[in-house]
């Protein structure tokens, strides 16, 4: 199972947003809430009024009273009001504190708010099968003490309570979409130093060990420079003292094996026929002791873990070629095959002594695995895309594909019982060819009987 880790920005921006949102989703509810009682008390009043004006009526027309046209006065003056509304329906009642019904609808009596004797007082209520808003307001007048009852639906205050949600939560909305905008954009910007920080070590190559700048970091971020500052240093100090000791143990192991060789070939001249037989054994094992020991000499320092001191310059394989054939005919001759070299100028930029061995390598598994009387082809050139290629064809008994990325590996053989060596030709071609920037792709030999064989192709990339 894959492991997840959090980005810090990520981390950032959750810590941020998630107060920010709460705070405005506090603000847009008190928003609504406050506008919500603001229009309320506005149409408390209007209701309010609406009572008040049944009341003016009271005063104004309390001589009728003793006609009995009261009621038909407060009625028409109703009718009056529920016209200039034209949205909610209103009802009303007027009575006295006994009960006694002077206009109205008497079923609004057991709406009547018995304890507002001083001020108006407001209740929701259900009458008719709605909801009503209800305002039970007293009045002294001429007639005496009476009180006033006004039912209002509640159309209008819904239709407020829509446009009130609408008037605050959209506002809000775009706030908060400003606000989330704002704070992506402000985190970016606030990680950038780390993000370019970031791209900068990624893009180091595995020699450069050079101190990364503090001059323009954030504050915060020095100490971690610093940290990683350090740590560079002192791997390029441990690195240092690797390949000196890589250069050392070459020079040190060479002279005693090469000084151990002399000697055995000085003993076999002198040497029956018997102690010869041992002495070709003895020398044969010293020159593969020899061998391997040069071969992990020259993994570890062409290894990424190594840097070596010069810097990559511009090279022609086909003089690399030309070098090599000097070194490797003899060794061909001795095995009874052919070598031959089809070299064309191809420029690289690159290490000679790394490619060197990386060609020594690929030429020497091919003289190793070929049968006597075999044919072994090493060519060069440059594609028309401008990019090298360097190729070692032979004839032998080639590699299974499926094997084709473990060979590749350190100290494996595909066959180790016919073929004794180290197994690290090829992980030192792929190291070598790493360092280069290229890439290392095998395949049938096209000159070997029934397409068998090995070749073994590097893909350089176009020189800058």
């Amino acid at each position: 199972m894959r492991e997840f880790h959090l980005s810090l920005r990520d981390r950032l921006l959750r810590m941020l947003l998630g107060p920010l949102l709460l705070v405005i989703l506090l603000s847009a509810v008190y928003d609504y809430v406050r506008a919500l009682e603001r229009a309320r008390d506005n149409q408390d009043q209007a209701l309010a009024r609406v009572a008040i004006a049944l009341a003016s009526r009271l005063d104004m027309d309390a001589d009728d009273a003793v006609d009995d046209d009261l009621g038909l006065h407060l009625a028409r003056t109703m009718r009056a009001m529920q016209i200039a509304d034209g949205k909610d329906q209103l009802f009303f009642l007027v009575s006295t504190l006994e009960g006694a019904v002077i206009g109205g609808d008497p079923a609004l009596a057991g709406l009547l708010d018995k304890q507002a004797l001083a001020q108006a007082s407001f209740a929701d209520q259900r009458f008719d099968g709605r909801e009503m808003r209800i305002i039970t307001y007293p009045h002294a007048s001429a007639l005496g003490a009476l009180k006033i009852v006004v039912a209002e639906t509640l159309q209008r205050r819904e239709a407020q309570a829509r446009l009130v949600m609408m008037d605050t939560v959209i506002p809000n909305l775009v706030l908060l979409s400003l606000a989330l905008l704002l704070v992506h954009l402000g985190v970016h910007l606030a990680m950038k130093p780390l993000d370019e920080l970031s791209q900068a070590v990624a893009a180091r190559q595995p020699e450069d060990f050079s101190a990364i700048a503090t001059a323009e970091l954030p504050a915060d971020l020095l100490p971690l420079v610093r940290a990683i500052n350090g740590f560079v240093a002192n791997l390029r100090v441990s690195t240092e003292a690797q390949q000196a000791f890589l250069s050392n143990a070459a020079h040190q192991l060479r002279t005693p094996l090469a000084g151990m060789q002399m000697q055995l070939e000085l003993a076999e001249r002198d040497a029956d026929e018997n102690q010869r037989q041992r002495l070709t054994s003895l020398k044969t094992s010293l020159q593969r002791l020899a061998r391997s020991t040069h071969q992990m000499l020259a993994l570890a320092r062409s290894g990424p873990q190594s840097v070596q001191a010069e810097a990559l310059q511009r090279l022609d394989l086909q003089l690399l070629l030309e070098d090599a054939a000097s070194s490797w005919l003899d060794a061909a001759l001795a095995a009874g095959l052919d070598l031959g070299f089809e070299a064309r100028p191809a420029f690289v930029n690159g290490s000679a002594w790394l490619l060197q061995e990386m060609l020594g390598n690929l030429i020497h598994n091919a003289i190793r695995h070929s049968e006597p009387a075999g044919k072994i082809t090493v060519s060069c050139g440059t594609r028309p895309d401008c990019s090298c290629f360097l190729t070692v064809e032979d004839e032998g008994p080639g590699i299974d594909p499926r094997e084709y990325d473990r060979v590749f590996e350190r100290f494996y053989q595909v066959d180790t019982a016919s073929k004794l060596g180290s197994g690290l030709g090829l992980a030192i071609v792929r190291e070598v060819a790493l360092r280069h920037g290229a890439q290392v792709s095998l395949g049938s030999g096209s000159s070997g009987a029934s397409g068998k064989g090995l070749q073994v192709t590097v893909n350089f990339p176009i020189p800058v």
